[in-house]
């Protein structure tokens, strides 16, 4: 089991004001500035989002990567063995991404249906990075230096 690291909530904030566009946007959504919202990202401070926040920008893109990515930390399964499924469905959705942009290019001309295409593709592409980074995560205090 993992302790709650702060950091790693703004890092996930972050992703998700990314999904969402710009930070801009994101503080138009939840009617603060634009400064707030990178104090919400930043480091150098103690804010955190709040859940309602996070709640209402994962509303606004349509996905959960927050609630998600925190999920799937509480998840009990042996350490290393979702690394190596994460690792090759995250190539995977990153070699379905690029099929998906060659196609959408292939004649010049970009349809709506297409644009609809690459962004799901992109979608899938982040969502599955975000689980390989959470297995990743899962094995650091397993890893050990061997001198």
């Amino acid at each position: 089991m993992h302790d709650f690291d702060p950091s790693l909530l703004k890092a996930h904030f972050g992703q998700l004001v990314d999904a969402v566009g710009t930070q801009e946007a994101a503080a138009a959504f939840l009617g603060v500035s634009r400064q707030r919202v990178g104090q919400l990202i930043s480091t150098a401070n103690n804010d955190l989002p709040t859940w309602g926040q996070v709640w209402k920008l994962e509303q606004v893109c349509g996905q959960s990567l927050v609630f998600k990515a925190f999920g799937r930390m509480t998840e009990t399964e042996a350490p290393g063995q979702g690394a190596l499924a994460s690792a090759v469905e995250a190539t995977a959705k990153a070699s379905r991404a690029l099929q998906v942009v060659h196609a959408a290019k292939a004649d010049g001309v970009l349809c709506s249906s297409e644009i609809e295409d690459v962004r799901d593709a992109a979608r899938e592409n982040l969502e599955a990075a975000q689980r390989q980074f959470d297995e990743t995560m899962r094995l650091r205090p397993t890893l050990r230096v061997v001198a």
